[in-house]
């Protein structure tokens, strides 16, 4: 089966907001800079707008492993990057370095973002955003999420089932937690454990697991930009053994993920 872009978003200016600007978040920023030039040169006539949220400052254990500088020390992650961005590409890209939930001056989900690309690693932020972007009146059209642990990352994009979804093709792509509905269980504890040096840093994560989670990701939509269909909207990755597997646009797929959307909808709308 194939999923076909958003028809609304071939002749618009795209407007992206990028939830954490971390490990995967910076990454996905410089990957979504590339491909803006991309689509408006294959013919998307405005490319996109991106805004980056983040409350995080640039830590010494930032340095090496993530983006950043020892210059950059002290300096919020968004306006480092979008700052960077905005003057090697001549962008006007909005950094906003405060939580995403808690930002209410007209960048909330609910006022327009086309896509949210979260880059979080909490499980309580991802939560958060889960109830965000399954509200009744959110304006997303999609959902991607990059999560990762140490060698093993997951990369889906997902379709809230707002009320954008609900006029749009059938069927629903579903989001990271429909298929992996463990990350909204609030009795598993977060791993918040501070990393105050790169080699604890490490030990955490590995050092390129988010390159590649990110690729993943901007591949996806790249993908679904330039060819304006995709046949997987999602990828499982496992570096300890070199293996990637794709998740289909297929129901039988999502069903041994144990997904089906006529349950889902229905505890979708009790949110």
């Amino acid at each position: 089966m194939e999923h076909c872009v958003a028809a609304e978003l071939l002749d618009k200016r795209v407007t992206i907001h990028l939830v954490g600007v971390g490990g995967n978040g910076a990454q996905m920023a410089a990957c979504l800079a590339r491909l803006d030039i991309a689509m408006r040169a294959l013919g998307h006539p405005y490319g996109l707008h991106v805004s980056a949220f983040d409350a995080d400052r640039v830590s010494k254990a930032n340095v090496g492993r993530q983006l950043y500088s020892a210059a950059d020390i002290g300096r919020h992650k968004s306006i480092v990057t979008i700052h960077r961005l905005n003057q090697f590409y001549g962008l006007d890209w909005v950094a906003v370095p405060r939580r995403y939930e808690g930002a209410q001056d007209g960048h909330a989900l609910g006022r327009g973002a086309d896509i949210l690309i979260s880059c979080v690693d909490s499980r309580s932020a991802r939560q958060q955003l889960h109830r965000m972007a399954f509200a009744t009146y959110a304006g997303c059209h999609y959902w991607l999420d990059l999560g990762n642990t140490e060698a093993t990352a997951q990369v889906i994009l997902g379709q809230p089932p707002n009320l954008r979804s609900r006029t749009a093709q059938a069927p629903r792509l579903p989001c990271v937690t429909e298929l992996f509905p463990e990350l909204l269980d609030t009795q598993v504890p977060d791993d918040d454990r501070p990393s105050c040096s790169v080699r604890m840093s490490l030990e955490s994560q590995g050092l390129f697991v988010n390159d590649l989670a990110v690729r993943f990701a901007a591949q996806l939509l790249y993908e679904l930009f330039s060819k304006g269909r995709i046949t997987a909207h999602g990828v499982v990755i496992n570096l300890d053994t070199k293996r990637s597997g794709p998740i289909d646009v297929d129901p039988q797929t999502w069903q041994r993920l144990g997904f089906r959307h006529a349950e889902r909808q229905e505890a979708a709308a009790t949110v």
